[in-house]
């Protein structure tokens, strides 16, 4: 779940300075440890050196819990320690308990998959332009390929209403649940998706959705004191800690709890695990039919899935790799928490991670964890296909993001999150158009591929109904092939706006001291300072209100001091825009130097294309707080 909260805030800045998929992966640790005593130490010494209070981890196989134990603090100003039974809030993880929930129902012949939620769950609102060719169904929902924009940053900011129930926490804000693109053929995740099922399963069972899983998943797996609210007993509680790993989060009684808050041990997740490696089996006691195990873990509704390809999302559980195994399972975060959950019916071994403060050093202490799992199992053998020069060039090309989680990064993805796919000697290499790393695309199939390393297919290389060449990943970051002209025409014009409105600062050094002493003054005054004031309020909209540091959700999602910055520098950005054009053409025929009117004219006009951009992408006078 908090892997969108800070997504649509912290986006603006980010992409300026990396590629929006640049690695965060940690290095792979040297030497894993051998015992359970090294691989302990070994997570200690990650905890102290992230500022990471405390840690809880299970590591099972399909007969019972290989270890479970705390690592750390659970609350640091009680002294008290991490343990195996100590909850933790895991996020998005909660979605694989949706599922299962979903998955007894369906069993129970209360739901069926592909029933379009129109009429499985008529009381919530959205809308699909595609509804009569093309309806949203369960299963669509669940795998997050409703085409629906992420929540909204005032959803992620509503966090106060622990009381506030399913249907009004889906009325809330729903006009991000539009579909941008046809339904069932992009994966672009989407925490509105899980929660509307989980309002058509209150329909069809007539309970509420938390009183549903306890009775028909928590309970039969002994996860008693697991909950999607704020435990009775707050002693059992971890406590969440912000980035600098003293001060203590807050606890988010968000507004769709099937997406992001459910409470668990690392005792109580190693049942969940074991029944996943028994397939729907724990303890001699059948939850759910192997089939509908596999189903959960199985794509079904992207074109790479209609394909025939099974890497992908399925319902709240996903294929990924470790230790160049595969593995299933989720990850998961939120204000003050994060936890990776994974299990490979292959192995027939799993791991629960829990941390108390959000930090890609958990993604270290997965490669340890996993490591350690299957240091005694061979790794998969990478497979190779030989395809022809035809077909290799038939790849090659520029690909440009065309799914954005959030709809308002569109404006800076479609610059920076474009890849070249290159044909060099016979291979393929994949880079982003700016920064990142070069890797060797490697064909599986004429139309899958594995990234260098990875030991199976993981892009996959599909043509959707309009012709249109798409590669598909499994997390989004869908790409289209587009012609090099087009990608490099867009950056031209981006570097030559960019440079322009830069400019205008650097050439007030020149021209402010200069009219202090009467040069320049032929020149009118508002050609120059017009739309200097214009790239000033753009800056001071956009930026100013990032270097500013209490939470930025809460601020970002109410009426504030910080999203009226926003909403008032972007409209004055662009009226000083308009003004400084028409000042600036005003004074083309005035008897200032040439080249300043010239420079005047340029930066006036790039401001106005600048404007039209973002306005286009709904980013002028953008009220974040009723967004």
């Amino acid at each position: 779940m908090k892997s969108g909260i800070r997504f649509l805030a912290a986006g603006f800045l980010l992409a300026v300075l990396v590629s929006f998929h640049g690695s965060l992966w940690a290095d792979e640790p040297n030497d894993p440890p051998e015992t359970i005593a090294g691989l302990r130490a070994a997570i200690q010494a990650i905890l102290e050196e992230n500022r990471i209070p405390g840690a809880s981890i299970a590591l099972v196989d399909r007969d019972g819990v290989i270890w479970a134990g705390g690592v750390g603090k659970a609350d640091l100003a009680a002294d008290r320690d991490a343990t195996a039974d100590t909850l933790f809030r895991v996020g998005s993880i909660s979605k694989s308990f949706n599922a299962l929930a979903v998955m007894t129902a369906v069993e129970a012949g209360l739901l069926d998959l592909d029933t379009p939620i129109r009429e499985a769950a008529p009381d919530v609102a959205f809308e699909n332009p595609w509804q009569d060719t093309r309806p949203i169904t369960l299963a669509m929902a669940l795998e997050h390929t409703t085409g629906f924009d992420d929540i909204r940053v005032r959803e992620y900011a509503k966090v106060d209403d622990p009381g506030m129930t399913l249907v009004d926490g889906l009325a809330f804000n729903p006009s991000s649940r539009v579909s941008r693109w046809k339904p069932g053929t992009h994966m672009s995740y989407c925490n509105a998706g899980p929660p509307i099922v989980a309002r058509a399963l209150e329909i069809a069972s007539g309970q509420d959705f938390e009183s549903y899983v306890r009775a028909n998943v928590l309970d039969p797996l002994g996860m008693h004191q697991s909950s999607f609210h704020f435990p009775e007993n707050a002693a059992r509680m971890a406590k969440g800690y912000r980035d600098d790993g003293v001060t203590e989060a807050h606890y988010d009684h968000i507004t769709i709890r099937p997406s992001g808050a459910l409470n668990s041990s690392a005792s109580e997740m190693a049942n969940y695990l074991r029944l996943m490696l028994n397939r729907g089996e724990l303890d001699g006691r059948r939850l759910l039919r192997p089939e509908s195990i596999e189903r959960m873990e199985t794509p079904t509704t992207t074109l790479a899935a209609r394909a025939g390809h099974t890497y992908g999302y399925g319902l709240g559980n996903y294929t990924t790799i470790v230790n160049g195994h595969l593995f299933h399972g989720h990850d998961g975060g939120i204000t003050g928490f994060a936890a990776t959950s994974a299990y490979s019916p292959d192995l027939g071994v799993g791991f629960h991670i829990s941390v108390n403060r959000p930090s890609g050093a958990i993604r270290e202490i997965r490669e340890h964890v996993g490591k350690f799992l299957t240091r005694d199992f061979e790794a998969l053998e990478p497979p190779r296909a030989d395809l022809t020069e035809e077909q290799l060039r038939a790849v090659a090309g520029y690909y440009q993001l065309v799914t954005p989680r959030s709809e308002l990064t569109r404006f800076m993805l479609r610059l920076l999150d474009t890849r070249r796919v290159s044909l060099e000697a016979g291979s393929l290499f994949v880079k982003p158009l700016i920064g990142g790393e070069r890797r060797e695309l490697i064909p599986v199939t004429v139309d899958s591929f594995r990234l260098e390393g990875r030991p199976v297919a993981t892009r996959f290389l599909v043509t959707d109904e309009t012709g249109d060449r798409i590669l598909q990943g499994r997390f989004g970051g869908n790409a289209r092939q587009v012609p090099g002209w087009w990608v490099y025409g867009q950056l031209a014009v981006a570097a030559a706006v960019l440079t322009l409105m830069v400019s205008s600062l650097l050439f007030a050094f020149i021209w402010l001291p200069a009219r202090v002493f009467g040069r320049f003054s032929e020149l009118p005054a508002q050609a120059t300072l017009v739309p200097l004031l214009a790239v000033l309020s753009l800056l001071g909209g956009v930026l100013l209100p990032f270097v500013l540091n209490p939470d930025m959700i809460t601020d970002f999602g109410n009426r504030t001091a910080r999203s009226m910055t926003v909403f008032l520098g972007t409209i004055a950005f662009a009226a000083l825009s308009f003004y400084g054009l028409i000042a600036a053409w005003r004074s083309w025929t005035s008897d200032g130097p040439r080249a300043a009117r010239l420079h005047a004219l340029l930066v006036a006009a790039a401001c106005v294309i600048a404007v039209l951009y973002l306005g286009g992408h709904g980013l002028i006078g953008l009220r974040t707080w009723a967004y």
